[in-house]
Formats: C-alpha cells, structure tokens, sequence
C-alpha cells in the first residue's frame, strides 16, 4: 500500500511540473509578442542619426506635407499674377481685321415652303428708303445691282422711297392732311397692301413738301402697290439706311415692368412687329428678311459728325436698332432673317468719308456695290430653287396603291 502511494505521488508531482513548465513556456510567447509589437510601433521613434540621436520621423511626413502644399499655393498666385499682367498685342496698321457678323438666314426657297401652291418664280416686295433708291435713275442703285445676280426667275417689286421713315409718326391714326408722311411710313404701307385700299396714301400726296420729297417716285410706289397681291409675294425684304438713327427715333419701347411694347409702330420693334402680323394674316408662308443699316454718321446741329456706334442721338446709339430687330424673331414662328451689313460690309469710322455722301448715311456707287454683293452672296441661292416639285400623293392615289398591292 505504501509503495503504491508513493507512485501516485510521484506521477501527481510530475503532472504538476509539466503544467507548471507549459504555463511558463505560455507567458514567456505572450512577452515576447508584445515585445514585438511595442518594437514595431517604436520603429520609427528607435531610429537613430550617425550621432545617436533619435529621427522624429512620424514628425517629418506631415512637414513635408504643409512645405508642399505651401509651395503649390504659392505656385499658383505666382502664374495667376503673370496672368493677369496679360501680353500687349499691337495689330499692325497693314492688317485687315475681319469681325463675326450676326447674320441669320433662315430662307427657303418657295418651292420648299410651299410646293402645292409655287408658281415657279419668287417675288420679293422690297420696303426700304434712300440708300436702296440712291442710283435708281442711273441703274445703279442695290436694288438693280442685287437683281443682276439673281435667277430670271426672281422678281424683286422695289418700293424703296427716299427720305421715307421705317418708323411712324404717331402712335394713333391722324389725318393724311396733318401728317401726310407718316402714310409713307412701314406700318401705313403694309396695311395699305393687305387692306388693298391707297385713298390714305393719295390724299398724303398732295400735301407732302414737294420742295423735300419725290412726289413723281412716291406716285410710281403707290401705283405699283396697287397692284400686288399679297397670297402672290413670297419674300418681304425690310431695307432701311440709319435716317431713324439720325433723326433720334425709338428703336424699342417697354412697359414699366421691362417688357417690350410690340404694337407701338412709332418703334422699330413695333413697326416691323405690326408689318409682318398683317403679312401674315394674308400669306402664311411668306418669309421676312431685315437688312440692318451700314455704318453711318449721326450730324449733330454745329455739322459735327459722330460715329452710329458711340454716338447717342437721343434714344441710343445704332446698337438699338439692332437689338430691336434681331429680337424680333423671339415673337415670332414664321421665317425671319436678319442680314447684318454694319459689320458684314466693310464701311466703319477710318474709310466712311471714302463711301459715304455727304449726309453721312447713303452709299455712294462703290459701297452700293459692296451692299449688293453681300446681298447677293446671301440670298442667291436661297431665293430660287431649281429642284423639282413633289406633289403630295392624294386620297385617290394612295387607295389606287394599297388596291394594287392586295391584287399582287
């Protein structure tokens, strides 16, 4: 019995011992693992120069991170500083500057708008005033010079007349007896052509100043008017020089919240606006095209000359003509061109006294050929059309075809 506990003693002393040198052989891993760990997060604070000295390493990284930024900032205002002194850019006196014009030419042929009801030609009532009459019993006015580079089968109606106005008068009707020129103005003889009624216009006649104006060309225009039917015209072309700019007319009136009053046709916005809404009562598809005035002079009351674009003659500079009619297309949906011959044309402030009369605002014969030219390279060949017409299949046609195709 003794000996059999002295065994057991001696297996229990040896099981304790070895669950001793397994508990120490644990502690002794997890030391040495957080030893580990604490060397690797003291790496960086460990290391040290050729001196000993420690290197606040996790210091430095953000250091050169600020230094860098620093340097780009200061980068950037450097270039934007040198930027802004910009490079001085002298055009020499030889150079020929050409600016982008404003044109915008939607114009289509008849034969396209319309291709039930073309006749084969196209007919343009032309409305303008004395730059486009200046020339005409020579044969050299734009209006004949423009008409020499169309198709035969393009027919221009010319009711130009000189010292006329786009603009009216007055706002309401008064007698041909008390304002016997506004009957020549846009508004009178557009209405005058869709009412086909001239009585207006014929007693305006015979009290216009005979010492100023053309009665025997204001005859002629009303005597050709008299004649045009409006379901025939195709093209409307408004060609007005800057008599309305000189003489201080408005080219825009708003009502007191800013907008734009479109029926005032002592404007131009209004004139033009009124003009094609009567045209287009009477002929849905014919087009419009506004030819804006060349450059010009505004002649103040000592005979000093003023440029059309600085110049205020009371109501704006001639910038306000154009803004006017270029709005005109945002009223409405028909087709509305709008020809820019300020600066398509090269007659500007250093060569006007060159191409300019002594008025400061009708062409002479070589800028009236710069004018038809532009015209012409504009139009050409958007006035005529040599395609063939294509008539729309009719019921008949299309029951004659389906038949066919249940035969086959």
């Amino acid at each position: 019995m003794l000996e059999n506990n002295d065994e057991l003693l001696k297996e229990e002393a040896v099981d304790t011992s070895s669950d001793n040198e397994k508990n120490i052989s644990t502690e002794q891993e997890a030391v040495e693992e957080d030893n580990n760990e604490n060397d690797i997060k003291n790496i960086d604070d460990n290391e040290e120069d050729e001196d000993g000295n420690k290197k606040p390493f996790h210091l430095l990284v953000p250091l050169f991170g600020i230094v860098a930024l620093i340097a780009v900032i200061v980068i950037i205002i450097l270039r934007i500083n040198e930027w802004n002194k910009g490079i001085a850019y002298v055009i020499p006196p030889d150079t020929e500057v050409k600016l982008d014009t404003s044109d915008n030419v939607v114009l289509m042929p008849p034969s396209v708008m319309s291709p039930d009801t073309d006749d084969g030609k196209t007919t343009i009532l032309l409305l303008g005033n004395g730059a486009y009459y200046e020339g005409k019993k020579e044969g050299t006015d734009i209006v004949s010079m423009l008409s020499e580079t169309l198709p035969e089968q393009v027919e221009i109606i010319d009711c130009t007349l000189p010292l006329s106005y786009l603009t009216s008068y007055n706002v309401y009707e008064r007698s041909p007896e008390e304002s016997p020129e506004d009957y020549f103005t846009l508004f009178w003889l557009s209405a005058s052509v869709c009412w086909e009624d001239y009585q207006r216009q014929r007693t305006a006649l015979t009290y216009l100043d005979k010492d100023k104006y053309d009665i025997e060309r204001y005859t002629e225009v009303i005597d050709m008017l008299e004649n045009v039917k409006m379901e025939d015209i195709d093209v409307v072309m408004y060609c007005y020089d800057g008599y309305d700019y000189q003489t201080g007319r408005v080219a825009m009136d708003k009502w007191e919240d800013g907008t734009p009053i479109t029926e005032n046709v002592t404007t131009l916005l209004g004139a033009v606006y009124t003009s094609i809404d009567l045209f287009s009562n009477y002929n849905e598809q014919t087009q419009y095209i506004y030819v804006c005035p060349t450059f010009c002079y505004a002649i103040d009351d000592d005979g000093i000359k003023h440029p059309c674009d600085s110049y205020n003659t009371s109501n704006g500079t001639i910038a306000a003509t154009f803004s006017a009619a270029r709005s005109i297309a945002n009223y409405y949906s028909v087709s509305y061109s709008y020809i820019d011959l300020f600066t398509g044309v090269d007659i500007n402030e250093a060569n006007a006294d060159q191409y300019l009369e002594a008025d400061g605002r009708t062409p002479n014969k070589e800028a009236r050929r710069m004018i038809a030219d532009r015209l012409s390279f504009l139009l050409k060949d958007r006035l005529y059309s040599e395609a063939k017409i294509v008539k729309k299949p009719q019921l008949v046609d299309k029951i004659k075809s389906a038949v066919k195709k249940i035969i086959k």
